[in-house]
């Protein structure tokens, strides 16, 4: 609640400029990259906006009460995992206003870790019945061919958008993904998908347009989706065809991992297709390779208690007649 109307807009402007020079920082003194200071920069801004509307003083009147605010009212809205990365961008924000002279006191250290088991939780899959749904609805050709490279290459929103021309190797049969940290690998590019994304780039793609992003906006002035873009390119697909929860573009790397297991792939060759560089980070997909979970369960000897009273035949002294089931020791009755 606002108890100040006329100092809200002057307490957003002066967050507006906060964003602003953190994101000079991130970038020339850090050295950060483009995409990890716009993460740092979509975890912050929730923040300042928030204290925007809820508070009527200045950024410099800060307290780590407020910040705790803000980190339990979040809590209500996301996941664990969520609120731990959203805590630990609040830290560089604070750590870098105080370094700045912006805040006469140290506040990062306040905000306590977030503790969450990393492998708590199931992947998201989409799965196959609702792919074949999505790709059986009217698109355009553009978000057909989008759809296709996000399910059978896992590309995430962010690559599939940055993707150029001069990626695609026709003759070859590749794409060059550039992922994280500029990560860039090569793909092999499915004839299914390579179909498609012809047809987008020969016959639907807006000729004369200089710019050598692969997807473009369907309106003018047609500049390169991002990756908010690509991502509502899904859900847009996924509600026409009945989809009733929301689906965005993680869902369908989900699901691509999940198909390579259902195949009969291994763990590393979901990890490969996903070009994640730890095992533990493909560990969680485990949860959904019920096959190999399977082979995992295994009869086991069922310990004897040494206080039990059983006699050399197993039985109880009283309980005659009780039988050994499948060469283990019987149960009471």
């Amino acid at each position: 609640m606002i108890d100040n109307p006329s100092t809200a807009g002057g307490v957003a402007g002066q967050s507006d400029g906060v964003l602003e020079d953190f994101s000079g920082y991130l970038g020339r003194e850090r050295s950060l990259a483009s995409t990890t200071v716009e993460n740092y920069l979509n975890q912050v801004r929730p923040f300042v906006i928030w204290y925007s509307q809820h508070r009527q003083v200045a950024l410099a009147e800060l307290t780590i009460r407020d910040v705790n605010h803000f980190l339990t009212w979040r809590s209500g809205r996301c996941s664990a995992g969520s609120l731990a990365v959203a805590a630990t961008a609040l830290r560089a924000l604070l750590r870098w206003m105080f370094l700045d002279g912006r805040l006469d006191r140290q506040l990062a250290e306040g905000i306590g870790p977030v503790r969450y088991p990393a492998l708590a939780g199931v992947p998201k899959a989409l799965s196959a019945a609702d792919l074949a749904s999505m790709l059986a609805v009217g698109m355009s050709a553009r978000d057909r061919a989008l759809v296709l490279l996000l399910a059978r290459l896992g590309l995430r929103s962010r690559e599939a958008a940055q993707l150029l021309l001069d990626d695609v190797d026709w003759r070859a049969g590749t794409v060059r993904v550039t992922g994280k940290g500029d990560d860039r690998q090569l793909m092999p590019l499915p004839a299914e998908v390579g179909e498609a994304l012809a047809t987008y780039l020969r016959d639907h793609r807006r000729e004369g347009t200089a710019d050598r992003h692969v997807f473009l906006g369907a309106i003018a002035p047609y500049r390169p989706l991002d990756r908010c873009g690509v991502s509502s390119v899904v859900t847009r697909v996924a509600r026409r065809a009945g989809i009733g929860e929301r689906v965005g573009a993680h869902r369908l790397r989900h699901g691509a991992a999940t198909a390579v297991l259902a195949g009969g792939g291994t763990l590393a060759e979901a990890g490969q297709l996903l070009r994640q560089r730890s095992s533990g980070a493909t560990a969680i997909y485990a949860k959904v390779d019920n096959c190999a979970l399977v082979q995992l369960v295994r009869p086991g000897r069922r310990r004897r208690r040494p206080s039990d009273g059983r006699g050399p035949t197993g039985q109880r002294p009283g309980v005659p007649g009780v039988a050994p089931r499948d060469g283990l020791s019987p149960q009471p009755p």
